[in-house]
């Protein structure tokens, strides 16, 4: 499909040998990232991803460390080294402006938030909304739905143990899932276990179904094996 985002980390917060889940889309100067955990930094920049890069947009799912952890650190060097004005999504614009500001970056500097209702990136062709979903009691998390201007859409969950939306309705139209899952189907289970997964998405389904922010070694075994796709770092 032509939307497919690319991942610079596919694992969970203490699956560490994954990487911290984020995604990204870049064209031309624009480059879209999705979180900025721990590990994301380090991979920016081994892959240059800001080379020849003019515009600078991230989405911010949710304040859990990795999937913000190294946000500070890259809006830094953006600006330091490429004086790129960093744009920030997302639905909290206080706390993650005071996030910013504690580790001595200045709003309207280095960075800019803003909400993310209904936002339109014009170089890559997309408009995207943040929902919010089911995770932790002690923050707020957000999915997304991403709409591309030549079709075949994106959700993409976040960190969420309840599905947000009617998704077989979205997978009839063709558009992609990525979706959090894991092997881990304990009692009060802050994500969504495969088994949740199943019973949500019917076989015909799955193979628009993308796995992201998974544990365990065999993960991959078993979301295949019912029909899944795991997202591939590249």
């Amino acid at each position: 499909m032509m939307n497919n985002l690319v991942f610079l980390g596919r694992g969970s917060g203490y699956h560490t040998g994954e990487q911290n889940t984020a995604a990204y889309i870049k064209k031309n100067e624009t480059l879209l990232l999705i979180d900025c955990g721990e590990t994301v930094f380090k991979s920016i920049l081994e892959k240059q991803l800001v080379e020849g890069v003019k515009e600078i947009n991230v989405l911010i799912t949710h304040m859990h460390s990795d999937h913000i952890g190294s946000l500070g650190g890259f809006i830094g060097f953006c600006y330091w080294k490429y004086k790129i004005v960093t744009k920030i999504y997302f639905n909290e614009k206080e706390k993650i402006s005071m996030f910013l500001e504690l580790l001595g970056l200045r709003e309207n500097e280095s960075f800019i938030v803003e909400n993310a209702e209904n936002k339109r990136i014009n170089s890559l062709g997309l408009t995207f909304t943040g929902l919010i979903t089911k995770h932790v009691k002690a923050i707020n998390t957000y999915s997304y739905k991403i709409e591309f201007d030549n079709g075949n859409d994106i959700f993409y969950s976040g960190d969420t143990y309840e599905t947000n939306f009617d998704a077989i309705p979205y997978l009839k139209s063709g558009n992609l899932i990525y979706h959090d899952a894991c092997l881990n189907d304990d009692n009060g289970n802050v994500h969504t276990s495969l088994r949740v997964l199943s019973e949500i998405i019917p076989k015909e389904y799955r193979h628009q179904i993308y796995c992201i922010h998974i544990d365990g070694d065999n993960f991959v075994e078993e979301a295949e094996k019912r029909g899944f796709n795991v997202v591939e770092v590249i």
